[in-house]
């Protein structure tokens, strides 16, 4: 049997790999496994639930040496297998249904399988929005209480677009959404105050947009906002952005970013979030995921397995530190030549081209974490940047 984060199911016995997060290992290091057999034919996958957030055990001989800065850890990933239909946009092959509560329904057309990688602590590194699609900020705030969705939208994201602004020199920032997770208050289906339910770590390598969601997410907001849009409440028909002038902005630069905060008074130790460099992800890889609201259809990218994907972490992040997460840029390189890009895919003048699109990221189990490490609570509030 082969646990593969969805469920039990029998499968053809893998090769061995080199041991999955058995040591802390330095930077460069082949964190590549074997891969196995492909499945001849894709079927429907349950509803992950929560599974698709269990922790897969400690590391045989008890957890590794938490890796210095510039080191890192071998640790599994959550990829598609390679039946699953590449492509930059939909197939209509791979997808799912999202209720109210924003918990999934089955998956159509997916194969998520475990794959080993090397995680670099990130901390003697400077990163940027603009080259590697994320940055770490210490960010010493006001906190809340993060489990009440009325403060969190009054309250925190103000501050979330103030601390965007900050850092990327944007003219305009609007903040328009969040999710708080846990996998433990997940697993007992908490809800927040007035608002969904408390999401589990996202354990699947994703970008929370696509060449085709994100221009569409913008021109939402500039429409009422939609049964699960986190603004109804406060909005009510009121659009967060002035539809008279959503086009004039669109043909400008302007960005799709995460902010991410642990949320909790102790460091983060347990479920870390892991983010792959942008420019390290080959188009090739990229799959087109379908998520159908009960009034709208948003994607995501999922990814297959690349030996050029770079991955960072931080490890124990504080309360008083936040990560930008860029999850899409109009002028990102990898999009630049693509007809949706300002003067893409004509000929035309292409201005301000930066190297990160985007930045896909993933929950994963650090094999450096004690077996009694306290359950990771964190926020992630979503942002709409016009430059």
């Amino acid at each position: 049997w082969l646990q593969t984060g969805l469920k039990w199911r029998p499968r053809t016995p893998p090769r061995q790999d080199s041991g999955s997060g058995s040591q802390a290992v330095a930077m460069g290091a082949d964190g590549h496994a074997e891969g196995e057999p492909p499945k001849k034919q894709l079927k429907t996958t349950p509803s992950p639930g929560k599974e698709l957030g269990m922790t897969w055990g400690v590391p045989e001989g008890g957890p590794v040496l938490a890796p210095k800065p510039g080191e890192g850890v071998l640790a599994a990933m959550t990829y598609q297998g390679d039946d699953v239909p590449r492509g930059l946009l939909a197939s209509g092959q791979v997808r799912t249904m999202r209720d109210g509560s924003g918990s999934d329904g089955e998956y159509f057309g997916c194969d998520f399988v475990r794959r080993d990688v090397l995680v670099t602590n990130g901390r003697d590194r400077e990163f940027s929005v603009d080259s590697h699609g994320f940055t770490l900020t210490a960010d010493k705030v006001e906190h809340i209480d993060y489990f009440d969705h009325e403060h969190v939208l009054k309250d925190y994201y103000p501050t979330c677009c103030e601390l965007v602004k900050r850092l990327t020199g944007a003219s305009e920032v609007f903040a328009f959404d969040h999710n708080v997770r846990s996998k433990r208050l997940s697993d007992a289906k908490e809800k927040i105050k007035g608002g969904s339910a408390v999401q589990g770590p996202a354990f699947v390598v994703h970008n929370d947009y696509t060449v085709t969601s994100a221009p569409r997410r913008v021109r939402d907001l500039a429409m009422p906002p939609k049964v699960n849009d986190t603004l109804r409440k406060v909005l009510g028909d009121q659009p967060l952005i002035d539809p008279s002038t959503v086009e004039e902005k669109l043909k400008g630069r302007w960005a799709l970013i995460n902010v991410w905060r642990n949320i909790k008074d102790t460091p983060v130790k347990k479920l870390p979030l892991a983010i792959c460099e942008g420019p390290s992800v080959p188009l090739e890889d990229v799959v087109t995921f379908e998520i159908h609201y009960a009034d709208r259809v948003g994607e995501n990218y999922f990814a297959g397995k690349s030996s050029e994907h770079k991955w960072f972490y931080f490890p124990e992040i504080t309360i008083d530190e936040a990560i930008l997460l860029k999850v899409w840029d109009s002028r990102g390189a990898a999009f630049a030549d693509h007809p949706s890009a300002p003067g893409g895919g004509s000929g035309g003048e292409k201005k301000d081209v930066v190297l990160a699109t985007f930045s896909f990221h993933s929950a994963f189990e650090d094999p450096s974490s004690l077996p009694d490490a306290d359950d990771r609570e964190s926020v992630e509030v979503r942002t709409v940047v016009f430059y």
